[in-house]
């Protein structure tokens, strides 16, 4: 069988082998090429033809985000990114997410759990972008038509809490789906995979593009409308009731899923605080299962509950599960949900 093939660019030749050396002990997987900067891999690119590419987040000659944006549009390919932990590493990931690199790997501290983690991590990751259409980021990226379903004077809200779970692909699906978002929206919480340090900077970055408001969550805070709360990174975000009021709830126990936080352990908490009819769900693009057993647990209890499409998703993993149990009402383009939840919100 035919090997899918991977070209390394990283500028520290031990680097380069560690990545080699993790991506080989797969048998299904070749590295055909490496490269220490930008100039080279796009030599080694042209030549090799690879189906992947990893990037090292700092570059040198050039920067990472412009070779991206150079290199995609000729040479459409999925590209990983070996971030750092750092804020500024944080931040170029996220813009080389927005410059349309499928995902990244965070790299490893040195500990031997840390390099087990980030190996598994990009294998997951390599065999998970074989199923990525590039089509999808650039088509992402082009204005969106929405319908007005309402204007905002029109939309009362009977929903009192959205819940939003998201994975691969994730950055760009949130930023596009709570575009239209306002404070006549009820809360908004997200379960994003991310690891520590990236959601507080990726909340930033929403907060000042949007039109809303959007935070990292922290423990006991009031749900208010109009308020997006993200997930923070290495916790799972739940919902609990105080006093009749909500509030959110961080804790630190054990991964679900393979993940912390996980979109089950939210959306499970609204059902288990008794809040299944009065709210709305989505589960959106991502890699895996995670969401899909909460989802059809907030459906069976009454949660009106809404899938993206494969052709919009980055990876049609979470909401292909979701669906296929039967946990997904309505199964919709990504540039249509938002329409759909002003819609079925305020019946």
């Amino acid at each position: 069988m035919k090997k899918h093939t991977v070209i390394v660019v990283d500028d520290q030749r031990s680097v380069r082998s560690m990545i080699k050396r993790w991506i080989e002990s797969d048998p299904n997987w070749e590295v055909v090429g490496e490269a220490s900067n930008p100039f080279e891999a796009r030599d080694q690119i042209i030549e090799k033809q690879p189906d992947v590419m990893t990037l090292d987040v700092h570059m040198p000659e050039m920067d990472g985000i412009e070779f991206l944006k150079k290199l995609l549009p000729q040479h459409p390919m999925p590209v990983i990114m070996f971030s750092s932990s750092t804020t500024e590493g944080t931040s170029i990931t996220l813009e080389a997410l927005d410059a349309g690199a499928f995902d990244y790997v965070t790299k490893p501290s040195g500990t031997p759990e840390s390099l087990i983690e980030a190996k598994e991590d990009l294998l997951s990751k390599l065999n998970a972008s074989l199923a990525y259409d590039v089509s999808v980021f650039h088509n992402s990226k082009k204005g969106l038509q929405t319908n007005n379903v309402k204007s905002k004077k029109d939309i009362t809200f009977k929903s009192k809490v959205i819940l939003i779970g998201s994975s691969t692909g994730g950055t760009t699906a949130l930023r596009k789906l709570l575009d239209d978002v306002d404070d006549s929206f009820p809360p908004i919480l997200v379960a994003q995979h991310m690891p520590e340090n990236f959601t507080a900077l990726f909340a930033g970055r929403l907060n000042a593009e949007l039109n809303t408001k959007v935070i990292e969550a922290k423990d006991k805070q009031l749900l208010e409308n109009g308020i997006v709360y993200i997930a923070p990174g290495n916790f799972h975000l739940e919902v609990q009731k105080i006093n009749n009021e909500l509030y959110t709830k961080i804790t630190q126990t054990d991964k679900v899923n393979g993940h912390r936080p996980s979109v089950d352990v939210l959306f499970n908490s609204v059902v288990n605080c008794g809040m299944g009819k009065q709210s709305l769900a989505i589960i959106l693009t991502g890699m895996g299962n995670d969401g899909a057993k909460g989802l059809l647990n907030l459906k069976n209890n009454g949660c009106l509950t809404i899938g993206q499409n494969k052709e919009t998703c980055v990876v049609y993993g979470m909401p292909k599960v979701a669906f296929e149990i039967g946990a997904v009402m309505f199964q919709l383009p990504l540039e249509q949900i938002t329409d759909k939840v002003k819609e079925l919100g305020s019946k």
